[in-house]
Formats: C-alpha cells, structure tokens, sequence
C-alpha cells in the first residue's frame, strides 16, 4: 500500500514485504471472502469469518441464539489478525503519513507519532464498544450477578465478537514491530505489553470473566487514549497543552489502577468468594476455586504493581533529565560573569589588586 520510494526492492526480499505487506495480507483476505460465493469453499471460509460454536435456545417461541468457545475461534482470530493488518496500514498510509509529510518530525518523534495514531482509534472504539454492551447487557444496574450468575458460558454475538477482535489486534502487533521497523532496543517491553494483553484477555474470554472484563477494559483503555492522544499533541509541538494533557493522564492513569483493584477484589474476592467450589467443573465451566481466585486477584494486582512503578519511575527520570538543563545554564551563566570580570579588571579575578594591597603600596 505504501508508495515505493527509489528502486523496487527484489521480489520477496525483506524490503519488499515490508514496502507491500499491506496489499499482499489483504490479498489473502480477499481469498478467504471470496470463498464465500462458491458453495464447496463456503463452509470452510465461514469458519474464518464467522462467529463460531453457537447454542440457539427457544423461549418464548422465539430463537435466542448465544455463542461460547472453542478451537474453531483460532481460525475466526486468524482472519481477523490479517484485517488488523490491514487496517493498520491503511491508517499508516492514507492518514499518518500524510501528516508526517507536513510536520517532518524527527526520528524519535515520529515512531511515537505512529504508534500513538495507530494505537488511539484501537483505544477510542474499545472505549466505546465496551461501554455499549455494559449498558445493554445492564451490568452495572445487576452488579450482583456479576458472581451470582457465574459461570456465565455462553455469550452473546457482539460480546464474543469484541473479544475477537480484542485477542485478534493483540496478536497483529508482533508482526506490525517486523512491518514497522521498530527499534531492537524498543522491543521487548513492547512485546512485554502485547503478551500481557493477550493473556489477561485470552483468560478472559475462556473463563467465563466476559463481563468482568468488559468493565475493566474501558476502565484501563481511557486513560491509554489519553496518554496516545496527547502524545500526538506533544510530537506535534503543542507543548502547552500536551503538559496540561499529560497531566490529566497522569491522574486519569492512577485513578485506574486504583478503580481494577477495587473491582478486581470486590468481584473475584468478595462477590466469587461467597459461591466457590471444592474442585474446578470442567462439563460446566465452574473454576471458582479458592486457589484459582487467588491466582486471578494476585495476576491482577501484580500486573497494577507493575505499570504503577513504571509509571513512577518514568516521573523520576523525565525529573532527573530536567536537572542537568538547568545545572548547565547557570554554570554558562557563572563563565560568562567570570569573562565580563576579566575584561573589566584586566585579568583574572583571582590576580585582581585589593584596595588593603593598593594602600600598603
């Protein structure tokens, strides 16, 4: 998808894929949906892009249709991985770079530049997806049964297509530091970070925590919109409100870290607590086990832990670079009283005559 710039690389060389990865995956894509049309291919095809593993239950003679797990959502997870792809490098090249043409960023600048824009409308539309099945499934009205009804196995289409799409954007990001050309030295606390996405998430999604999750999704994707938005700002060069944006992160970020754990141990601790089981259910989906439980609570603080002491020691240093700043001003400060002291007295300082010495001649 992006223009070629100089001489075209060799076919399927390194540069090459990396130049046309976006219109060979959609290629790929397109294989998959075209195997829709023809009646000997579409049942393969549909595992790939359909909602797999669905339970129809009649009540009220009306069908209700709900969906739960299985390995047919590794296909389904697949395909969509290769549209994230996509996605993600049409939003490179017909939005970012265009904008990267205009602000001739840095190199530094302009890696944060495209990873905060193609992070943010990820962030902005997880807000909002998450936000939308909270308040149709009335799970805060029905706080309660967030535990009273656990384990809830099945799903429904669009919850179980959020968690898709979740799992699935996680997963097109280890490809995308290949695709991106991201920095050695940037990559492993940024593969630390996807890994740790996609197993909080996978967890998730095969444990019956669907709902759960949704809430604490939107609770720690706002202030990761935040930090991507304003950061944009920030490589853009508005400086005075990028620091009134950072500030808000900054105290949007530990409101959220506080508000996980609160959840986390009401819920899994408290609310799971008072309807576990000896032995973990595998025919119904029951893990509330106390051993589980604590497995749960302790990942999720741990993981809290962690991103507040890289957030405090990230404080420290941008403190500490300050520093040397205004340490080197003023000693360029003092060189030059010293200099303006030499020329008035005709030397050093240190040899200048004292009026006792001038008298005692």
């Amino acid at each position: 998808m992006r223009g070629k710039k100089g001489k075209t690389p060799p076919f399927l060389s390194q540069e090459f894929i990396i130049q046309n990865h976006g219109d060979i995956v959609s290629c790929v894509c397109m294989v998959v949906m075209v195997g829709l049309m023809f009646q000997a291919t579409q049942p393969l095809s549909q595992i790939f892009i359909a909602a797999q593993h669905n339970i129809t239950k009649e009540v009220e003679d009306q069908k209700i249709i709900n969906y739960t797990y299985g390995w047919k959502d590794l296909c389904t997870i697949f395909f969509y991985s290769l549209c994230w792809i996509v996605m993600h490098a049409i939003i490179q090249e017909y939005i970012l770079d265009k904008f990267n043409k205009r602000l001739h960023l840095s190199k530094t600048k302009l890696s944060k530049f495209n990873d905060s824009g193609n992070m943010l409308p990820f962030y902005l539309a997880s807000i909002g997806f998450a936000v939308d099945q909270i308040t149709k499934l009335q799970i805060l009205q029905n706080f309660s049964g967030l535990w009273e009804k656990y384990p809830q196995t099945e799903m429904s289409f669009m919850v179980k297509f959020y968690f898709i799409l979740q799992i699935a954007y996680w997963i097109h990001c280890y490809p995308e530091l290949f695709f991106m050309k991201v920095r050695s030295e940037d990559i492993s606390s940024k593969v630390t970070i996807y890994t740790l996405y996609l197993a909080f998430i996978s967890a998730a999604y095969v444990s019956s925590g669907t709902h759960i999750a949704l809430i604490l999704l939107a609770i720690h994707y706002v202030p990761e919109a935040l930090f991507a938005l304003t950061r944009i700002i920030h490589c853009t060069g508005k400086t005075e409100i990028s620091q009134h944006g950072f500030l808000v992160w900054a105290v949007t970020f530990v409101l959220a870290r506080l508000a996980t754990i609160s959840i986390a141990i009401l819920i899994v601790w408290f609310g799971l607590g008072k309807h576990d089981i000896g032995k973990i259910d595998i025919t119904s989906g029951n893990i509330n086990t106390q051993t589980v439980r604590i497995a749960w609570l302790s990942a999720i603080v741990l993981v809290q832990a962690w991103m507040a002491w890289n957030f405090i020691m990230s404080q420290v240093q941008r403190y500490r670079e300050s520093m040397p700043v205004k340490s080197k001003a003023d000693k360029h400060d003092r060189k030059k009283k010293d200099k303006l002291a030499e020329n008035q007295n005709g030397g050093s300082p240190r040899n200048r005559t004292s009026p006792r010495s001038k008298k005692k001649d």
